[in-house]
Order: structure tokens, then C-alpha cells, then sequence
């Protein structure tokens, strides 16, 4: 009967074993898996901010497209016009109430922003606004 009770006590630690190896096995397996996916989505993150920063200066102003390279991944960039709109200076003393007088034109524009690195393939949109001065304070 003792040696019916420790083989019982003995398989049922065996298995007992056998779950905790399996379960930190995959607990490891799972962190390992989250650890690339935040460092694959924190490569990607800096690289739209730079590719951003990058076409700041001249998208939507001297070019409406833009591709290139940077860290790896192939970028397309495309301008859309989404409205245009004089800035708004009160005009009581001209008798125009409705105002929107103003020396400049601000446009509002739609970027969206295309990346490829393998098999990966994202998009991203986000607005820019630009300002063109139409005629001088003095008119």
C-alpha cells in the first residue's frame, strides 16, 4: 500500500513539474514574442516621425509627392488639397461684415504616407497646413 501511495505521490509531482516547465516554457516564448513586436512598432514609430520631420519643409509647398528610403523601410508620400480658406481679418471699416479679408491663404492638405519593409505594409494620414501671402499690410 506504501509503495501504491509514493508511485501515486511521485507522478502527480511529475506532473506537477511537468505544467510549471510547460507554462514559464510559453510565459518566456510570449514576453520574447511582445518585446520584438514593441521593438519592430518602435522602429516604425521613429521612422514616421522622421520621414515627417524630413518632408516638412517642402511637401505640399514645392512638391506634392515624395519616395525614398530610411531605416529599411521604402516610404511613398502624396499631398491632397483638402481646402483653402483667406485668413479672417474683420472688415467693419471697408463695410464688409463677413470679414475673411486677410493677406494670407491657408491651405489644409491630406498626407498620406505609405510604408513597405518586407512583407509589411502600412499607412498612416495626417494633415499640414501652409500659408501664402497674397498681398501686403499696407493694401
Amino acid at each position: 500500500m506504501k509503495k501504491a501511495m509514493i508511485t501515486i505521490e511521485v507522478l502527480i509531482s511529475l506532473m506537477i513539474l511537468m505544467i510549471v516547465i510547460a507554462s514559464s516554457t510559453s510565459a518566456v516564448k510570449f514576453f520574447h514574442m511582445v518585446g520584438a513586436k514593441k521593438q519592430n512598432y518602435e522602429n516604425l514609430y521613429i521612422t514616421v516621425l522622421s520621414i515627417k520631420d524630413k518632408l516638412a519643409p517642402s511637401l505640399c509647398k514645392t512638391t506634392m509627392n515624395s519616395k525614398g528610403k530610411l531605416n529599411g523601410y521604402n516610404y511613398s508620400a502624396t499631398c491632397k488639397k483638402e481646402k483653402s480658406l483667406r485668413e479672417y481679418k474683420p472688415a467693419f471699416d471697408i463695410g464688409d461684415p463677413s470679414g475673411n479679408i486677410g493677406q494670407n491663404i491657408i491651405n489644409l492638405y491630406q498626407v498620406n504616407l505609405i510604408l513597405i519593409k518586407e512583407k509589411q505594409k502600412k499607412n498612416y494620414t495626417y494633415y499640414v497646413n501652409t500659408y501664402k501671402r497674397v498681398r501686403s499690410e499696407s493694401q
